[in-house]
């Protein structure tokens, strides 16, 4: 999560320096402009730029494995796709026993493609807490979240930030990264790619 929150920080002369040779952060870094400029030609703010500030630090950070579904599958041309993503997280860098680890899910439409990134609003879903022994401890509700989604060369970029709703740490915000790799790119000429699959990571941010 911090290189994301570094991007948000003005630069020094020594962090540009730093940030030049880091070249894995460069997709990020690009989309969180590109999709700040398209939100704002559509009249909707940039929430990613105003509610993660360079001197927050996460209450809870979680890496983990998601997989993102769509029906129908992601062609070449756009098309009206709903979508589902889910994935355990954990063990979790937290304070509290009962947040060790984490199952997430989340929902939405949008218009998608295999080639086109588009903003999509109207994310939302839920996090089910577990102690370190596994066992159910709290859930966390979210919604109206923006999802923002890159491809190049084939990769499936989404950062999506979230207000939590009810539940633990309601009125906070949960940050969702993953990189998803499409392993089937001719599945856009054919049936379309229904899933994809990859590392991820989960943090509740304070307001």
């Amino acid at each position: 999560m911090q290189h994301l929150l570094d991007t948000l920080r003005p630069l020094s002369p020594r962090s540009r320096t730093a940030t030049a040779r880091g070249k894995a952060r460069k997709p990020v870094i690009s989309l969180l402009f590109v999709c700040a400029a398209l939100l704002a030609s559509l009249g909707l703010s940039a929430p990613v730029a105003s509610a993660t500030p360079a001197s927050v630090s996460a209450l809870i950070d979680c890496p983990g494995y998601a997989t993102q579904q769509f029906s129908p599958g992601l062609k070449l041309l756009p098309q009206h796709v709903s979508f589902h993503a889910e994935g355990p997280f954990g063990p979790c860098v937290s304070t509290s026993p009962d947040h060790a680890f984490a199952d997430y899910e989340a929902d939405g439409q949008a218009l998608l493609s295999c080639t086109v990134s588009l903003p999509v609003t109207g994310v939302s879903g839920t996090i089910h807490w577990k102690n370190a022994s596994g066992t159910p401890t709290g859930t966390s509700h979210f919604e109206g979240g923006i999802s923002l989604t890159q491809r190049p060369t084939g990769q499936n970029v989404v950062i999506v930030l979230a207000t939590i709703t009810s539940g633990d740490f309601a009125g906070d915000q949960i940050l969702y990264e993953i990189v998803l790799l499409n392993t089937d790119l001719l599945a856009c000429l054919t049936t379309g790619i229904t899933q994809v699959a990859g590392p991820a990571n989960l943090s509740v941010l304070p307001i």
